[in-house]
């Protein structure tokens, strides 16, 4: 059986034909040796081995019928185990993986062939021959006719098969082996004699060394007796309990309950293999960019330079840190936006908009500054840790761009409008090309919304009477002007957030960015008005409308299968309406608008989340 699982673990279309080959020469002769073992139990009245001997005189029919099965499983040529091993044999030489080590798997092949021919030999020996029974509880004898029938039967088998193989065993291998190989069956042969080869050295060796091993048996045995008494089980136990110690201790050295140590990890596991794979591929000539940067663009990298830099060295300073951080999204904004990737830029602006928005009123329940924990040690890890990861992402950067430029932009821009129905290429890629990453993407989102409802509602936090500076927080006033322009203005954002759903298809816009714009127009009527007044008119029970939105984008995927085509694929055509005229429809709207809803609802759910701290906050009798 273990040898079947190495053919099988080849993963080679011949060593699958030599496994099945296997398989079935396997059950033909140890079927005929487990009834050899049945009828030896029957006559004796036991089967130990210690007693059970010189059975060949008693019952020579059974016995040579169980001698020839034991032949079979050790490998005999003439007999159909022999073919089966003898294809093991030759799968090993041939195998071409660990190159290095191509030497190895043909000796533990021979190995593995030497002790099928020792426990067999003993087999034979000890029982059928080795003197004289011990004590028998019955007389043996043959058993009767029809007992012995079986067995007769399997053997004649195994002595065909050995010696006409083709005619006896062939068609039902090529069936079994077709069922294994959906790509068609190899070319193999067999046959009896295939030749002086190196797989027949290996079985005359598997022969030779077996009877060795065990005419050798008593120095084997006596070696054994001077090894330590350790019984299987408490080796066992041992070896788990060490493997169990050596786990707590790796995960108590690693899983210490800090953030720091976890990232640290995961930036030294991901500087060295990607070291190890930058280094150990040819070196790329690194091509300066044919397209000379203007004044315009030397000012943004300045820019985001300085902001970037600036956040670093400021991060505790947790206000002044995310101003520099929108500074570094605005310029990634306006990049996309010089880059001809108005998509990109739009739905940027609105995630920094709307991250900002949260963070700032996250800012509330936390310390200006934060403390500094970090001993220099640690400080001078993180310093090395942050250059070699931003340099080996600069130099993969680099080398990526030295590349010559090929992509699938020319089969998206090709194929958008008649494969998709659009002509927003971007968009067609996220709700159509791509759709199953959108719908993957989501639903991450709508985890997050859950997990950080669930934190939230579980936590009371004090708000702090005063800021920084030492000034009242004025809980009960709201901003009277941003109060005034936000209620009118409200019903226009929206309406520009349906223009955008609406246009997504076929110009910048789409359901994701769509979107982000509600929720930045609500998250503003938040601070202009309080939690008291937006609670009531945000979306109740985010669970449902998370639900519908995952249930759109899926149903409508789901929904392909009906008319027998993959999941996702989307549909398109145009529609003629009563004074209205032609429009175009597309079964992917149905899926962007899954995308609005659960974007919307992440947001709805944190800013519900954190309006609700607040209120328990200044509840008499809250506590942290």
């Amino acid at each position: 059986l273990g040898l079947i699982t190495l053919l099988l673990g080849l993963d080679t279309p011949l060593s699958v034909v030599a496994a099945i080959f296997h398989v079935i020469n396997h059950a033909i002769f140890k079927a005929s040796l487990f009834m050899a073992a049945g009828i030896v139990d029957h006559e004796c009245g036991t089967r130990d081995m210690r007693r059970v001997n010189g059975m060949f005189r008693v019952m020579p029919i059974s016995a040579t019928l169980a001698i020839v099965a034991a032949a079979a499983m050790a490998g005999v040529p003439l007999l159909n185990g022999f073919l089966s091993k003898e294809m093991f044999f030759a799968e090993t030489i041939s195998h071409a993986q660990f190159v290095s080590l191509a030497w190895l798997l043909p000796w533990f092949a021979t190995l593995a062939g030497m002790l099928a021919v020792a426990y067999s030999s003993r087999f034979i020996h000890d029982v059928f021959f080795n003197g004289e029974p011990v004590n028998l509880p019955r007389q043996p004898h043959e058993p009767p006719r029809w007992m012995r029938a079986p067995s007769e039967l399997l053997v004649v088998v195994c002595v065909l098969v050995g010696i006409f193989p083709n005619w006896t065993v062939g068609p039902w291998l090529a069936a079994a082996a077709g069922a294994a190989l959906p790509q068609g069956l190899p070319d193999y042969r067999l046959a009896l004699w295939h030749g002086f080869n190196q797989p027949l050295l290996m079985s005359t060796l598997a022969l030779l060394g077996g009877v060795a091993i065990y005419a050798l048996r008593r120095p084997i045995y006596a070696w054994h007796a001077q090894l330590p008494r350790v019984h299987a089980r408490t080796a066992f136990e041992r070896w788990s309990r060490a493997c169990t110690g050596g786990a707590h201790r790796l995960v108590g050295l690693l899983d210490n309950v800090s953030l720091q140590r976890y990232c640290a990890l995961l930036l030294c596991f991901v500087v060295g293999l990607g070291g190890w794979a930058f280094f150990a591929r040819p070196g790329v000539a690194l091509r300066p960019s044919a397209h000379p940067a203007d004044a315009a663009a030397v000012l943004a990298l300045l820019v985001l330079l300085v902001a970037a830099l600036g956040a670093t060295l400021v991060h505790r300073e947790r206000l002044l840190a995310i101003i520099l951080v929108s500074v570094v999204g605005l310029v990634v904004t306006l990049t996309f936006a010089r880059l001809s990737a108005p998509d990109l830029a739009l739905t940027q602006l609105a995630v920094e908009t709307a991250t900002i928005i949260l963070l700032l009123l996250v800012l509330r329940y936390l310390p200006a500054r934060s403390r500094p924990q970090s001993s220099a040690p640690r400080l001078l890890r993180d310093v090395v840790l942050a250059l070699l990861a931003g340099g080996g992402l600069a130099l993969v950067t680099l080398q990526m761009l030295s590349q010559p430029a090929a992509s699938l932009a020319d089969f998206y821009l090709q194929n958008a409008l008649p494969g998709g129905g659009g002509t927003n290429v971007v968009n067609v890629i996220l709700v159509d090309f791509r759709g199953f990453d959108t719908l993957g993407e989501i639903t991450v989102l709508a985890m997050v919304a859950l997990a950080a409802q669930a934190l939230l509602d579980r936590l009371v936090l004090p708000v702090p009477a005063h800021d920084a500076d030492g000034r009242r927080w004025a809980r009960d006033r709201q901003p009277l002007f941003l109060s005034m322009l936000m209620r009118p203005l409200l019903p226009v954002a929206l309406l520009v957030s349906v223009y955008l759903f609406l246009r997504g298809h076929n110009a910048p816009g789409g359901g994701f960015v769509a979107g982000l714009v509600t929720a930045v127009a609500l998250s503003l009527q938040y601070l202009a008005n309080g939690i008291a007044f937006a609670q009531p008119r945000l979306p109740q029970q985010p669970t449902r409308w998370l639900a519908g939105g995952l249930f759109l984008t899926t149903g409508v995927g789901l929904a392909s299968w009906v008319f027998a085509r993959p999941f996702l694929t989307s549909a398109h055509g145009h529609l003629r309406l009563p004074l209205i005229g032609e429009v175009e429809i597309a079964s992917a709207m149905i899926f962007d608008l899954g995308v609005y809803l659960v974007v919307v609802t992440v947001v709805v759910s944190l800013l519900s989340g954190i309006g609700s701290l607040s209120q328990r906050a200044a509840t008499p009798g809250g506590s942290a």
